[in-house]
């Protein structure tokens, strides 16, 4: 029986004497073919053909070679043949096989095909073989530890007896054993990796030695800060000590929760936590942190657009921060939004065309916030006041509205907040051209005989949120849960007495080299109670709405409510449908998204949702409205911009829609309404309906749906 020793140290591999020297050859000829530059005359890559190849991708491989082909879109930079580079990427596609268990793999054919006068086609033919998997696995070392920490080093490894023999998979292993015996104290744990391969068989043998060493515990921590700093060691150190108790077993995921503790106080450009020497006739280790500061004072300038079928706006915008507000890293924000709104679109409100309800207006957002690090001498505890003004213009209403809003936000994790808060709002809105008692509770969500109104708002909200993203912009695993439970009216005064709750889960996982493919999905279920029990009596602002580019695609922006039909000028003629916001919501979508190269991603999605005039029942879930779609995302360092594209299933219950019938009283339209059938007024049957939202929607906005 012949073998192959394979003794893996690290990211490295062992191989006969044959094959070792075939390697220092690849990376040898791999040097030279980074180092030589493409000339101008050299031939440009117009093709590029992956042949033989059944399991690795062919998309894997040209990701793993340097020779690409010129991309087919206008202005694609251009690709040039360099021979040499050629020659080592044929190793690095053998090479490739090795890592994922294929060791008799070999490149059996390559061309280079001129195509006059300018360009080469390239090709590529490859003999796989079989693929070694795992016949035998052993953790060798373990025997005197404690039952639990045998049990966790050992738990959810990555391979197994009868997969794949993939090296990637091997090295994680190992890291997954060392990993979990330092979590638990074994903080200087050595492991060792040996792979015996049977290429007869193509079964590997493998062996991992352990070497846990002693247990230690966390002892003092040092604080390393610039000479001239200005925030206190005395601050970033109780930072710290919150997740490295003094006694505790050492563990990396205590160094890792220092680190997100202090470098979310707001103040450190850098942060640096790791182990020191330890202390072995003691079993104590030393924690050393390292802080430089950013700069305290940021100016931000930037603008916005937003644009979909029912509203388009362009927005600028400048914040400015001073972290370091009077000292004891206390922090005042200030906030500045001004655009212009125009409903349904740029064209048609320029025209003042007022019967089909065009209207056009500014918009603004202006805020002043203060934070208080270290409430009440707490280190864990934040203190924020804010007062904010805003313009706002919907399709319903306009408003003109202020708030003022002061709690405490108390971080127990760095990925757990709980921000008890109180506020006072005040809203003067000013509704459509329907000035009927009746109708006001609907638009307006107040008694009122004109167009307009003033609402009190006066609550108290707490808000607890669990953050296990791995990038908040654009996360590719992890997973998000949000509730937001509001108390309005009663002892605390204001014109409505209410319950509301709103529930957000998220969760996204990744596969594939790079996280190529990420899926992901959200569930939001809201519930609002009039203490009255009547579903009339509920603000306005406080009332659920659906659809847009970050809740139900298949909508436009806030299109998924129920529907009020009104005139679109006193004089009546053509007529209306407004949102009107409901008392329960259902929102959630599924998401497939793709990576095309690194800074484009194709998305594939499927939404659903439905908001209710009540509170939500049970039934709703039977009669639940679907969207499906593609999009697109160029990833910038502000976060994707995003083109979705969503077409609306016909199934399920659309939204209610209400009238004022002769007598002055609301009613609801029955039977039920027809839709519009069409795809942007293209091929449905042309129906004449009420409701003019057709099946697609097409929405440009900034920022992950979710």
């Amino acid at each position: 029986m012949t073998r192959l020793r394979a003794d893996l140290r690290g990211a490295g591999s062992r191989y006969p004497d044959g094959r070792r020297a075939g390697l220092w050859v690849v990376w040898g000829v791999a040097v030279v073919g980074c180092a030589a530059p493409q000339k101008k005359d050299q031939p440009t890559v117009t093709a590029l053909k992956i042949s033989g190849n059944r399991e690795v991708s062919s998309r894997e491989i040209k990701n793993r070679i340097l020779t690409s082909k010129t991309g087919w879109w206008p202005f694609a930079t251009e690709q040039l043949f360099d021979p040499v580079a050629w020659q080592a990427d044929l190793k690095r596609i053998e090479r490739l096989y090795v890592a994922k268990g294929f060791y008799q793999a070999e490149v059996v054919k390559d061309e280079v095909v001129p195509k006059p006068p300018d360009a080469v086609q390239l090709a590529v033919q490859v003999s796989e073989g079989p693929q070694t998997h795992i016949g035998k696995l052993d953790v060798i070392g373990l025997e005197g530890l404690p039952p639990a920490d045998r049990e966790a080093a050992v738990r959810r490894l990555p391979i197994a007896v009868g997969a794949a023999f993939v090296e990637h998979d091997w090295t994680a292993a190992k890291e997954k054993v060392a990993s979990s015996l330092r979590n638990r104290g074994y903080a200087k744990v050595a492991v060792d990796a040996q792979a015996l391969v049977d290429v007869k068989t193509h079964l590997a043998a493998l062996t991992l030695f352990v070497r846990p060493g002693s247990r230690y515990t966390f002892g003092a921590i040092e604080v390393t800060t610039a000479p001239d700093a200005r925030i206190a060691p005395f601050l970033v150190w109780e930072q710290a000590r919150m997740a490295i108790p003094e006694g505790a077993p050492t563990s990396d995921d205590a160094l890792e929760e220092a680190q997100r503790r202090i470098f979310s106080m707001g103040v450190f450009a850098t942060v640096k936590v790791t182990p020191g020497d330890a202390d072995d006739a003691s079993a104590r280790m030393p924690v050393r942190v390292e802080v430089r500061e950013a700069p305290f004072r940021t100016l931000r300038l930037g603008g916005g657009g937003k644009i979909d079928e029912i509203r388009n706006e362009v927005r600028l915008l400048a914040e400015w921060t001073n972290r370091d507000f009077l000292g004891g890293m206390r922090k005042l924000t200030a906030h500045a939004e001004a655009g212009w709104a125009f409903i349904p679109n740029f064209y048609t409100a320029s025209t003042g065309d007022a019967a089909s309800g065009a209207r056009n207006g500014p918009i603004a957002d202006l805020s002043l916030q203060f934070e208080q690090p270290r409430f009440l001498g707490r280190p864990s505890l934040r203190e924020q006041s804010k007062i904010e003004v805003q313009r706002s213009l919907e399709l319903t209403y306009d408003a003109i509205s202020t708030s003022l809003t002061n709690g405490v936000i108390w971080k127990p994790r760095s990925r757990i907040s709980i921000f008890p808060s109180y506020h006072l709002e005040a809203d003067y809105l000013n509704g459509p051209p329907v000035s009927s008692a009746a109708t006001a509770p609907l638009t307006l969500g107040c008694d009122t005989t004109s167009d307009h109104c003033f609402v009190w708002l006066s609550y108290l909200e707490e808000v607890v949120t669990w953050d296990r993203r791995d990038n908040a912009l654009e996360p590719r695993n992890g997973v998000y849960a949000s509730l937001s439970l509001q108390e309005g009216g009663g002892p605390l005064a204001g014109d409505f007495n209410y319950f509301r709750v709103l529930p957000d889960l998220r969760g996204y996982l990744s596969f594939g080299e790079d996280n190529v493919l990420t899926l992901s999905a959200r569930l939001r279920v809201g519930e609002l109670w009039p203490t009255s029990g009547n579903p009339e009596d509920s603000a306005v602002v406080t009332r659920f709405y659906g659809g847009g580019a970050v809740s139900m695609r298949g909508f436009n922006d806030r299109r998924l409510s129920p529907l009020l039909l009104v005139p679109a000028g006193p004089t009546g003629g053509v007529q209306l449908t407004l949102p009107i916001g409901g008392d329960g919501m259902i929102d959630g979508s599924f998401e497939a998204r793709y990576s095309l190269t690194p800074v484009l991603r194709l998305a594939t999605f499927v939404d659903y949702g439905q908001v209710t005039t009540a509170q939500v029942h049970p039934s709703d879930a039977a009669h639940l409205l679907w969207a499906v779609g593609l999009g697109l995302r160029y990833l910038t360092p502000i976060g994707p911009v995003r083109l979705d594209l969503a077409r609306r299933l016909q199934v399920g219950r659309p939204p209610p829609l209400y009238d004022v019938n002769a007598a002055g009283a609301i009613q609801e339209v029955q039977p039920q309404y027809l839709i519009d059938d069409s795809c942007f007024g293209l091929f449905g049957s042309h129906r004449v309906t009420q409701v003019t939202d057709n099946l697609c929607v097409l929405q440009i906005s900034i920022g992950e749906a979710f």
